[in-house]
């Protein structure tokens, strides 16, 4: 029951704004960080003027240079990886004893090892072929107990799936491609997370996710979504019915969630010094939200590049989402 606590920060920090929602397990704090300097900051958590416990939060310079990222652009050859069935450099991760699914070749739709290190070994190789950029499917943890091979439904979104490797190697990749002036691009998820993800056993708000009183799942039609003359029904489910049962569907017109994604985006694209990002199923979720996300980011980094992924076959349908 974190709600229950009075919030201060050290180094005379600014809180300017302390949201509850109806779940008491989360405390939604937001800090003024303009003109702070790194550091590490220590909230602490009061109850009756006495202090219950207090988390340490450290702030880390940015990258030089950084908003001035030079992203992919038309020069650029891409090349997609699905990591799990690419190349497998380390045997030794191929299973990992705190998640559910384990690796299984002679499973068509299991576990088949490919990691991030197979990759890293063959750098030279995909700059052989002309590639000058990597585009891999989500590397985000995936718990779901079968199919996790493609990563889609992430159960963390702050950790590199360890049957892929670490968050360090995911860095490690990066910097090895930059050495190569090879560019690194994340496939990034807003429009749902896996069933498994740690939210969904404790959702912060019962609008962290689209929910109907019954499981619905999208139609698919996106048509729909700049037809003037579609029901409301048609719209809503197409932008909150689920992908499907094992992948819920985030609510990016809660401000909560979206600041989460927005944040998150941020952070791997500084820590990792990522060169661009694809967007999995771009127009399943609201757009107004979805422009507000894509604006957000480039805000940061004018240069930062965003696609996302439109699978749609008319062209009119498809230039509505064109830039």
């Amino acid at each position: 029951d974190i709600s229950q606590y009075e919030t201060s920060v050290s180094n005379n920090v600014v809180i300017k704004s302390v949201e509850k929602t109806e779940n008491p397990n989360y405390l939604f704090v937001t800090i003024d960080t303009q003109n702070l300097k790194a550091s590490d900051l220590v909230f602490s958590f009061k109850n009756k003027n006495k202090v219950a416990f207090t988390q340490k939060y450290t702030l880390k310079d940015r990258r030089a240079n950084s908003a001035d990222r030079k992203s992919y652009d038309a020069s650029d050859v891409m090349y997609l990886i699905m990591p799990d069935r690419f190349a497998n450099g380390n045997p030794k991760n191929d299973s990992n004893t705190a998640l559910t699914e384990k690796g299984n070749r002679q499973d068509p739709s299991g576990r088949h090892g490919g990691d991030i290190e197979g990759i890293i070994k063959n750098l030279d190789y995909i700059s052989s072929l002309g590639a000058t950029t990597i585009w891999n499917t989500p590397l985000c943890e995936d718990n779901d107990k079968q199919h996790s091979y493609h990563t889609y439904a992430q159960s963390d979104v702050y950790k590199i799936d360890p049957r892929y490797g670490t968050n360090e190697d995911y860095v490690r990749l990066s910097a090895e491609m930059h050495k190569k002036n090879m560019k690194l691009v994340m496939d990034y998820v807003t429009n749902h997370w896996g069933i498994t993800h740690w939210m969904m056993k404790d959702i912060p708000t019962k609008t962290w996710f689209n929910q109907f009183e019954t499981f619905t799942q999208t139609h698919h039609r996106r048509e729909v979504i700049t037809d003037i003359h579609a029901s409301k029904i048609d719209q809503e489910v197409c932008i909150d019915g689920w992908f499907v049962p094992s992948m819920p569907d985030l609510n990016l017109r809660n401000p909560l969630v979206a600041k989460y994604l927005t944040q998150n985006a941020i952070w791997w694209i500084e820590y990792a010094n990522l060169d661009g990002f694809r967007v999995d199923t771009y127009n399943y979720s609201d757009q107004t939200a979805m422009a507000n996300w894509a604006k957000a980011v480039t805000n940061e980094y004018p240069n930062f590049n965003i696609v996302g992924e439109i699978w749609m076959h008319n062209q009119a349908n498809l230039a509505y989402w064109q830039k």
